[in-house]
């Protein structure tokens, strides 16, 4: 039984409502996905691995109930097995007047992005680019190793069909390319990369990403310490999405109505700089995330999140928009062996009207903040961060040298509150998007 076919999930379908009955609602999900991933290492090939994924969900609410079960077996007694388990699970739980399943509306097929490029490369052509990236980084002779490059591509089909006549199904290709040098010069060793994710392969410039990469890493040498204080600050495209990132779940209704949101009970107000904008579009065109409908079947659509400083939004998906009597934002976001919940699709800081050169001037003296580390211990929960970061001091509005054995800390809430200035350079790494951003006054623990 091939899953990437629509004939196979009406099937499954159909089968579901025989056994469960007319008077159940039936949803199934199907998720078909194939990728390559090779990672180069220090002259030498760290891994390449071909995959396959493929799976559905069912759900089903009856008299009130909802049930759910998956499978990656398509076995008739699997399948059997699933269906009996979806509704013997419905039987353990509360009626819930929330939930329900997605209704037709029209769709912008449009939005899909399948290239043809997948799988066009034999995997060791996939070898060769990343031996040849790792020659060219080489050709700067202060680079003298590097730690590690990786290249990826994916193929995602995704089928929804249920009992209130949805019938959709779309497919999307991902590709990636990161790699990370590491630089020495009298005696001095720094490391610095670079990483892009498209949704197209001729959308990788794999030159361009390699050469930032070297930049990155040699840009640090002759790097020095700086004094413990309250600093401006001007926050790179990359390290803006990783503060967005910390924040990002807050705007999920799920994380809301769980109370581990730092935005609950904070919409309409102004919590935030009146100069910051973000914005969630799962219609954005080339998004990584962007898709013609979400995991439940909803048209995707652009959802502003905070405007001139204040809260607008929350993110739904329609269990989620029924207990706010809302409407689905079309942010579910699932995969074949978990339900819904709601995610934000392609999220970005809406860019200023000023050059990058022009934000620098602005700051006139502080950190231009390139690179974070440790951002996985923030707490999303509560906002805290504390983190190390790779940058460069600038004075009169110039950068003038680097800095290492920085730290820097606080609270997310109050770093976007902070927020004095946006350049016009927005740029997304995966999916998310962040322009430079000068930030008023930021700790820092140096010397």
């Amino acid at each position: 039984m091939q899953l990437n076919n629509p004939e196979t999930i009406k099937n499954i379908f159909l089968k579901s409502v025989r056994t469960a009955g007319r008077e159940a609602q039936i949803e199934i999900f199907g998720a078909f996905s194939s990728g390559t991933s090779v990672s180069w290492s220090e002259n030498k090939l760290e891994d390449s691995l071909v995959s396959e994924s493929c799976g559905v969900g069912l759900r089903i609410i009856k008299a009130g109930r909802m049930g759910f079960s998956y499978t990656n077996n398509f076995d008739e007694s699997a399948l059997d097995y699933m269906i009996a388990s979806a509704i013997k699970h419905s039987e353990f739980l509360n009626p819930d007047k929330h939930f329900a399943f997605a209704a037709p509306l029209p769709i912008n097929v449009g939005l899909d992005i399948f290239d043809a490029g997948f799988g066009s490369k034999s995997v060791n052509s996939k070898i060769e680019l990343l031996k040849n990236m790792e020659a060219e980084a080489m050709t700067d002779k202060r680079i003298k190793s590097v730690l590690r490059a990786d290249y990826s591509e994916s193929d995602g089909h995704t089928f929804i069909i249920n009992s209130n006549g949805i019938s959709l199904s779309s497919r999307g290709t991902v590709f990636s390319y990161g790699i990370s040098c590491v630089a020495s010069e009298n005696g001095e060793t720094q490391t610095g990369g670079e990483y892009s994710v498209k949704r197209k392969l001729n959308e990788l410039d794999f030159l361009s990403i390699t050469e930032e990469a070297v930049k990155n890493a040699v840009g640090l040498l002759g790097a020095r310490g700086i004094k413990t204080g309250g600093y401006a600050a001007v926050l790179n495209q990359n390290v803006g999405c990783e503060f967005l990132g910390l924040i990002a779940s807050s705007f999920s209704a799920f994380s809301v109505q769980k109370n581990i949101s730092l935005l609950k009970d904070r919409k309409k107000q102004k919590i935030f700089s009146d100069i910051l904008n973000i914005c969630d579009d799962g219609t954005l065109a080339g998004g990584i995330a962007t898709s013609s409908f979400d995991d439940e079947g909803t048209p995707t659509q652009k959802t502003p999140l905070i405007a001139n400083g204040v809260l607008e939004n929350y993110l739904y998906d329609i269990y989620t928009a029924g207990i706010d009597a809302s409407v689905s934002t079309g942010n579910a976001a699932r995969g074949y062996s978990g339900v819904p919940e709601p995610a934000p699709s392609n999220i970005f800081i809406l860019p200023g009207s000023i050059t990058f050169e022009t934000l620098l001037k602005e700051m006139d003296k502080g950190i231009y903040i390139t690179e974070t580390m440790g951002m996985h211990n923030a707490d999303p929960v509560s906002g805290e961060f504390s983190v190390g970061i790779n940058g460069f001091m600038v004075e009169n509005g110039e950068i003038k040298y680097p800095v290492h054995g920085v730290t820097i800390a606080g609270n997310i809430m109050d770093l976007f509150n902070n927020i004095a200035g946006l350049a016009d350079d927005l740029k997304f790494y995966a999916n998310s998007g962040s322009p430079s951003i000068l930030i008023n006054n930021l700790s820092v623990a140096g010397n």
